[in-house]
């Protein structure tokens, strides 16, 4: 599912207009990026949480041509899903 997809599906479940579905969804995405960004945990009962973590400066190494490079420290983003959403992952066998 993709961005479009998941604006139609909320606005056929919550009975209202695409446009408004579009603003709900571009404001979330927009208020877990500032939060996160900020060095806040976003926690969502039911989904799971999003949270910054510190990647420390590192050795790689080009996989071409097999020089080491060094690597900078960086920030990441970490989801973790919940309890909710993992049951309702595993409940679904393949």
């Amino acid at each position: 599912m993709n961005k479009v997809e998941l604006i139609s599906h909320i606005a056929s479940g919550a009975d209202i207009s695409t446009l408004a579905a579009e603003r709900v969804v571009s404001s979330f995405i927009s208020q877990v990026i500032g939060a996160v960004s900020s060095d806040d945990v976003v926690q969502i009962i039911g989904l799971g949480s999003f949270a910054s973590t510190e990647r420390s400066a590192r050795m790689g190494r080009n996989p071409v041509t097999g020089a080491t490079v060094m690597i900078g420290a960086s920030r990441s983003v970490k989801f973790k899903a919940g309890s909710a959403f993992k049951y309702a992952v595993n409940s679904n066998p393949l």
